[in-house]
């Protein structure tokens, strides 16, 4: 009789706790932005918020927790309950981290839920810049070496310029700034010949022809960009992206997830965030479930890869 009535309790148990998820969300949702205000991951999300509101019926508290290139928030989020209370505005800033060996965690500490948005890496020059293509760069760059910057060391942008000088076999001195506009300031002022970013924080000066993006490091073309070649076709075995979305720490019910998920896709659907994306300089880019968990273990090695001699 007791065996028979504990599994009664059990079963109600597990009722209960799948219609609390049912209903999810029944308070206030928790999204760490682990970067300031104003940054790439929190104008994604800021963006995203009304849009996500509206489909969960629900409230999204943005939370910028920002220090140690994004570890502190990750920490904060990775540590917290699997409940979906708390998420993450995750981005590839999570698998530099890890390529540098500086944090505690791996991407196999979350659950990601969606992949929404990317960005390629460019390099690009000043426009008074002598070398007005990728060849003419490169050829520079292997017999004499050539000052390029980016944002701060072990920033992403960081080790992609590495990746770069190494599947090119160019001699790069890395010049790291504390942020990407200095380091814009500095391929405008010529104080070094080329600079690495993403492309939405290059967006502005390539716009006014202060600059001239010279190759990206997608796989095809970007629509946004579609005079700009990417490393592929010039001959160079790169492709990486910047990405955005959502994770939370692992152990996220399926429920909650699904949730996310159903709401993620009927924004793509209904085309509300896919302007708002483009005039950040990103496009949409949709992954969710298996898919999206190949995208990040293949990214995490490409970073990996691309770290080299300069992980811890």
């Amino acid at each position: 009789m007791k065996k028979l009535l504990g599994g009664f309790t059990l079963a109600i148990g597990c009722i209960a706790a799948g219609q609390a998820f049912a209903d999810y969300p029944t308070k206030n949702i928790d999204m760490i932005v682990p970067f300031s205000a104003g940054g790439g991951n929190d104008t994604f999300v800021r963006a995203l918020q009304p849009l996500v509101e509206e489909q969960l019926d629900g409230t999204l508290v943005i939370r910028n927790i920002a220090g140690g290139g994004g570890a502190v928030g990750m920490s904060r989020a990775v540590a917290s309950p699997a409940d979906g209370y708390t998420l993450l505005a995750a981005s590839n800033a999570m698998l530099t981290l890890e390529a540098m060996g500086t944090v505690p965690f791996t991407h196999d500490d979350f659950d990601f839920i969606a992949k929404i948005i990317e960005e390629p890496y460019l390099i690009a020059v000043s426009s008074e810049s002598p070398y007005q293509d990728i060849e003419s760069l490169v050829e520079a760059a292997q017999s004499d070496s050539v000052r390029v910057g980016a944002s701060g060391v072990g920033s992403s942008a960081y080790i992609t310029a590495n990746a770069i000088a190494n599947r090119t076999e160019s001699n790069f001195n890395l010049i790291p700034y504390p942020g990407g506009s200095e380091a814009i300031s500095a391929a405008m002022g010529g104080h070094v010949e080329a600079v690495v970013l993403g492309g939405a924080e290059l967006r502005s000066a390539l716009e006014s022809g202060r600059l001239k993006a010279l190759a990206t490091t997608y796989a095809e073309r970007s629509d946004n960009l579609p005079d700009v070649p990417t490393f592929q076709e010039s001959g160079y075995d790169l492709t990486l992206t910047v990405w955005r979305g959502i994770a939370g720490p692992k152990g996220l019910p399926d429920e909650v997830k699904q949730e996310w998920i159903a709401a993620i896709q009927q924004i793509v659907e209904d085309g509300s965030y896919e302007q708002t994306a483009n005039n950040l300089g990103t496009e949409l880019a949709p992954l969710y479930g298996d898919e999206l968990e190949a995208f990040i273990d293949e990214s995490a090695a490409t970073m990996r890869e691309a770290a080299g001699d300069l992980a811890n």
